[in-house]
């Protein structure tokens, strides 16, 4: 009972504080995410681009675990050359969990760098969210999680609790 108690009152205290970058201490999901919808281009065949609209936390760039605050606005992605099935799994599922509100995760926090020669890992994944309404060009989907797309909850017992202070920051930028 006292444990249940805290938790609630931990919540409670997280949807008051002011939203800030925040750091996830086993940083290996690239984008957190609350996916309102989902636009294939082109609508029909087999896409090679995708807009995911939503609200997102996405990696300070060049950074060591950082996260940016929730951003509301659009992801808008292109297919990595020889990822096209890992992609387009990932794509189906976000479509699958677009306007469920709940908060996913999908891509790879650590990225090749590309100003190594060897590509080590040893870089943040660079998103840009990008306003409603705002042109922009697609980047390249980031590396997938070999989990594929993953519904992230909060938890009480074995979570990162840096973790559900993202989830907790994207509830509360959605019901803004």
């Amino acid at each position: 009972m006292k444990a249940g108690f805290l938790l609630v009152a931990a919540s409670i205290l997280l949807l008051l504080l002011p939203p800030k970058s925040v750091i996830a201490k086993n940083a290996s999901i690239g984008i957190y995410a609350i996916v309102d919808h989902v636009t294939f281009e082109p609508d029909t065949g087999t896409p090679n681009s995708v807009r995911i609209s939503g609200i997102f936390v996405v990696p300070v760039p060049m950074s060591s675990g950082n996260y940016r605050s929730p951003q509301r606005g659009y992801l808008y992605f292109r297919i990595a050359p020889g990822a096209e099935q890992a992609t387009q799994r990932d794509w189906s599922e976000l479509n699958d969990l677009a306007g469920s509100g709940k908060v996913v995760g999908f891509g790879q926090y650590w990225v090749p760098n590309p100003d190594d020669p060897q590509g080590n890992p040893h870089h943040s994944l660079e998103v840009t969210v990008h306003a409603a309404g705002d042109l922009a060009t697609p980047d390249v989907y980031p590396l997938p999680r070999l989990q594929g797309v993953t519904e992230v909850k909060v938890s009480d017992k074995d979570s990162d609790p840096h973790s559900n202070k993202i989830v907790a920051q994207l509830r509360e930028t959605g019901h803004r």
